[in-house]
């Protein structure tokens, strides 16, 4: 038996045998090293690090070693333009010796971030194993490495084809290897949700679609986010805070509690008609919707998380992620009840007014839907945050204009300027257009004009389809009387006397004003002329006196009552009657806008006239329909979200509320 084992071992021993491995040949990598990192087509701009790293050498942003800059202690900000990055290459052979006998062009890649420049600015030539170059790219966050390969460069393509100077290409070789090198890690400020919905070249969608980002840090990967604010910003230095604001049966809303406020005017191509008072933008850029295709299990309103992290989309204008991760911080149901609000009550909604819609001092075509402007960064600056709309009234007419019944609305938009700017197609109109009733009706129902002047109408298939209708928003006027004073511009003041006066502007055809005086006056409602006597209708004073311009009236003529004790101070303020949507389906199944005052229900049809005669303040987050008219959209989460001024001598339809 021993002889038997010893000749087995022998005879494994001599099947074993030691090869060493080939040392490859040829090009197999680079040496990428950045040697500098400026603005673009500004080579002496360099980029500025964050504030708290500046803070080490006396806020002196020149001050800074360049061995520091790009660094994990001193990380660049995120930039919000093109980032050129100079490079030195070396080509290396398999045993990582310069390989000299290389001779080539390189292409550059950077992950992650994209390649903006031009085609010069994406390759450079190798000669002898060396060379330099400059990679133009935008959108950089976090750790960034620069890749050099032996590869074909990255192309842009449009309609269908490949554009950009193809004169730029280098001359391609025979062979490529697609051997690759990377430089080491530039660190940049870690992505906030801000980063993600930030406007950029004039553009409402975000710059990172279809890019896969983490916002946020676990406790175990190292210490919280700080914001990187102006030093200006109370909000500098503080720990990220992303708070769940709302969940639905698809997902959830989250909203960096923390972030930086912005500068109206540092948004390039923002339309602002009238700006904020303290020039800030009135939200942050700073919330998003998260579409986890099924309720959210686990999550709460008024939860904390740690990291929020998913694919970057856009669904109707509005910015969300899919397909979501995130971790949670705190769990406020496992609180006692009285501190379930406690995050929540640290972001009140933000109230949507006529200077968020896009009022200027005088009424235009567009102001009739709120935000229309694909530019107006107020709105999107609240995109899926918490809003509030004030004293909102709910249609009187829903009609149904799907005259093909294919259950789809054709688009409408202004077009032409001044007096000639009127609503028709989005688009070159047929003269056998096919939509053209459907379009009609659309404009005429949900603008209140044509069949449905001085009415508030909602499409019925739209809600049918999607649950969202029109509401009319408050009028323009007095904050003394609960009316929307946030564009004073707008609201003219005319002092009465003993002479028939009229207000400085000449106002479009059927217009609605409304009038307030301290006094008794008497009016009448004409031409640009028009002048009034004692025999003018009566505004008594202290009273809100509502008209609709007849005709070819433009203007109203006042003058003191007899009755007067002294001159009268007046506000005449015309009403826009601005449209927003609402969707409530979800939130309060149990109030149905589309009802019938007279219906054979003794207590339906009174909650149908409650409804009616109602106004509304409503709370919701915003979200963006680009399609729809409007094409904002509040979305209220239940109905504690919802109160009611009741009409004279009514109640609240049930199950809301009154306001407080």
């Amino acid at each position: 038996m021993k002889r038997l084992f010893l000749l087995s071992t022998l005879a494994l021993g001599a099947g074993c045998y030691t090869k060493e491995s080939e040392t490859p040949t040829g090009l197999t990598s680079f040496r990428v090293e950045v040697t500098s990192i400026t603005t673009g087509d500004a080579p002496g701009t360099l980029l500025p690090v964050v504030n708290a790293c500046a803070a080490q050498y006396g806020n002196d942003q020149a001050a800074v070693p360049p061995t520091v800059r790009g660094t994990a202690d001193c990380p660049y900000t995120l930039p919000r333009s093109d980032v050129d990055i100079g490079l030195s290459i070396t080509a290396l052979d398999g045993s990582g010796g310069e390989m000299t006998s290389f001779n080539g062009p390189v292409s550059f890649r950077v992950i992650p971030g994209d390649l903006t420049g031009d085609y010069g600015k994406r390759w450079a030539q190798l000669t002898n194993g060396k060379g330099t170059g400059s990679v133009r790219v935008a959108h950089l966050y976090g750790e960034t490495h620069v890749w050099v390969e032996d590869q074909d460069l990255e192309l842009d393509y449009a309609d269908g084809g490949v554009v950009g100077d193809l004169a730029q290409l280098p001359q391609e070789p025979e062979v490529r290897t697609l051997a690759t090198g990377l430089s080491k890690g530039i660190r940049f400020e870690e992505p906030a949700l801000s980063t993600i919905n930030m406007p950029e070249g004039g553009s409402e969608t975000s710059v990172f679609i279809k890019q896969f980002m983490r916002v946020g840090r676990n406790p175990e990967a190292g210490e919280p986010l700080t914001q990187n604010c102006d030093p200006s910003d109370p909000n500098n230095g503080k720990q990220m805070m992303l708070l769940v604001t709302g969940t639905d049966s698809s997902g959830f809303y989250v909203t960096d509690m923390t972030a930086c406020r912005v500068l109206e005017k540092s948004v390039p191509g923002a339309n602002i008609q009238t700006a904020e008072p303290d020039g800030y933008n009135p939200g942050r850029f700073n919330s998003i919707y998260i579409y986890n295709y099924s309720f959210p299990e686990g999550l709460d309103s008024g939860d904390l998380l740690w990291t929020l992290s998913g694919t970057v989309a856009e669904f109707t204008n509005t910015t969300q992620m899919s397909f979501p991760a995130w971790t949670l911080r705190e769990n406020v149901r496992l609180l006692p009840q009285d501190q379930w609000k406690k995050y929540l009550d640290q972001v009140p909604p933000v109230e949507v007014s006529g200077r968020l819609c896009g009022y200027s001092g005088s009424p235009y075509l567009d102001d009739i839907l709120c935000g229309y402007s694909y530019k107006n960064y107020k709105m999107e600056s609240l995109e899926s945050s918490l809003v509030k709309l004030r004293r909102v009234k709910f249609p009187k007419v829903f009609r149904n204009c799907d005259a093909n019944g294919n259950n789809e609305m054709p688009m409408f938009c202004p077009a032409g300027s001044g007096a000639s700017r009127s609503w028709q197609n989005c688009f070159a109109e047929p003269p056998d257009d096919p939509d053209l009733p459907e379009r009609q009706c659309i404009i005429d129902c949900t603008l209140g004009i044509g069949e449905y002047a001085g009415t508030i109408c909602a499409e019925k298939t739209t809600y049918t389809n999607f649950g969202q209708f029109v509401v009319e928003m408050n009028a323009t006027g007095p904050a003394s009387l609960g009316m929307d004073e946030s564009v004073p511009n707008r609201i003219m003041s005319v002092t009465v006397g003993n002479t028939s006066v009229r207000p400085s502007k000449m106002l479009p055809e059927g217009y609605r004003l409304n009038i307030l005086c301290n006094q008794p006056v008497r009016a009448r409602f004409g031409g640009d002329n028009v002048t009034v006597d004692q025999t003018g209708t009566l505004i008594a004073a202290n009273t809100r006196f509502e008209y609709t311009l007849q005709g070819s009236e433009v203007t109203v003529a006042l003058v003191r009552d007899a009755t007067a004790t002294a001159n009268a101070s007046c506000k005449v303020a015309p009403d826009t009657r601005s449209r927003i949507s609402l969707q409530i389906k979800d939130a309060v199944p149990d109030l149905n806008p589309d009802c019938n005052e007279n219906d054979a229900d003794a207590a339906k049809a009174l909650q149908c006239r409650q409804l009616r005669a109602a106004t509304f303040d409503v709370v919701g987050h915003l979200k963006h329909v680009g399609p729809a008219r409007p094409r904002w959209n509040v979305l209220p989460r239940d109905q504690d979200d919802l109160c009611c001024y009741p009409g004279p001598g009514m109640e609240c339809p049930k199950p809301i509320k009154p306001c407080p």
